[in-house]
């Protein structure tokens, strides 16, 4: 179990996360889900250890969650010009035995002699991808994954991501595409007004999208009434 209690954080004085206290069940995937802005991405940065926060705790089986427990492919990355993509790779330890890069660079369709600087998004989204499989860590952390990618790496990524919770990995995935969610997830949790109000099971997936963009549509429709 990853228990978190009392979790908050803010940027200079804007509340970002405010005593957010929720249980995750461990060898499942956990869908986040919530407007922009709503601190996804701040909340699975101190879940992978790149920010502190300012209060609370987060323990993984009763201990304190360890930064080299957790696999993190976040959404934008930075990349050193003139490194190929094999010179990348090369950065990150090996401790997934099965691990096969040009394999996985096949799939992708990903070439590993060219340099990274002139990769599109979706390749650069899909070596990250490949970065972390080469890691045999115990959560995946995947921050808006499906973006810039195509249809066929889109569920190339899926079977992955199905895979690896074969194998009892916990993955964690935010995307505003909340379609594929509803394919691969055991749960989804609603992030809204800086903590979680909601989890959902697989039966009631259908009515997560209602709840998660009522309050947008009814800004949304206000706004545009008086200008269409």
């Amino acid at each position: 179990m990853i228990q978190i209690n009392d979790l908050s954080f803010s940027y200079n004085e804007k509340v970002v996360l405010n005593n957010v206290k929720i249980s995750f069940e461990v060898n499942l995937i956990h869908g986040i889900v919530g407007l922009n802005g709503c601190g996804k991405t701040t909340f699975f940065n101190i879940l992978s250890g790149f920010l502190s926060q300012e209060k609370g705790t987060i323990d993984l089986n009763g201990q304190k969650i360890k930064k080299n427990d957790i696999a993190y492919i976040d959404a934008e990355s930075f990349f050193y010009p003139k490194l190929t993509g094999m010179e990348f790779l090369s950065v990150f330890p090996k401790t997934n035995m099965n691990y096969n890069e040009f394999e996985l660079a096949k799939i992708f369709d990903l070439p590993l002699n060219e340099f990274t600087d002139s990769y599109s998004t979706g390749m650069k989204k899909k070596i990250l991808i490949i970065s972390q499989l080469k890691q045999d860590k115990k959560i995946f952390i995947l921050d808006e994954p499906f973006n810039g990618l195509d249809i066929e790496s889109n569920k190339t990524l899926q079977i992955i991501i199905e895979l690896l919770n074969n194998k009892n990995k916990t993955i964690f995935i935010a995307s505003h595409i909340i379609e594929p969610l509803y394919k691969i997830c055991h749960k989804i949790h609603h992030l809204k007004n800086s903590t979680f109000i909601k989890s959902y099971a697989t039966e009631n997936f259908n009515t997560i999208e209602a709840e998660v963009f009522v309050d947008f549509n009814e800004q949304l429709k206000s706004t545009l009434s008086n200008s269409i």
